[in-house]
């Protein structure tokens, strides 16, 4: 991995509520974090965590994910991220990704230095990519919501995957 660091990446769709917002349902996000914690597991957050989230429903324009674009997302997020894939996101070692109907969630071994450029880029072509391929459920390509939360796991990788994979 020379090089390489562990984040774990989290990005929702247009009108959920995002990670560091109070209002969200993310408790389960805590609970994991928690449990890193407990096992002196280092990490840098890029938004800290709401110590409790008020769980209100998410906005009545919510964007939801279907069962055929979640597929389509996660093809196209594997061959984004495999080598040679996108001059950009080359190389994104994925070791988890999970995908709902409101979110992204991914455990990527990447460099540091270039992660937050390496996840806008594939946002930015998922969007384009799903309004290409389904453009009645998607028409404004306003697939996902401001920004995204990731969090920089610095010790314990393997533990810290383990952890996070049965935190959902």
């Amino acid at each position: 991995m020379s090089n390489k660091q562990l984040f774990h990446i989290i990005w929702t769709t247009h009108h959920e509520y995002p990670v560091w917002d109070k209002n969200g349902n993310w408790q389960k996000l805590v609970n994991a974090y928690t449990e890193l914690q407990k096992y002196t597991i280092s990490c840098y957050l890029s938004h800290v965590l709401p110590i409790r989230y008020v769980n209100k429903s998410s906005k009545n324009e919510l964007l939801l994910l279907n069962e055929k674009s979640i597929n389509q997302l996660k093809i196209d997020i594997e061959k984004l991220c495999r080598k040679n894939g996108d001059r950009i996101i080359d190389g994104l070692e994925i070791k988890m990704l999970r995908i709902n109907e409101s979110k992204v969630e991914i455990l990527a071994f990447s460099p540091a230095v270039s992660i937050l450029q390496k996840i806008s880029r594939l946002k930015s072509k998922t969007s384009s990519l799903l309004g290409t391929k389904y453009p009645e459920e998607f028409p404004e390509n306003k697939i996902w919501g401001k920004g995204f939360w990731y969090s920089n796991i610095l010790n314990k990788e393997d533990l810290a995957v383990s952890i996070i994979k049965n935190h959902n």
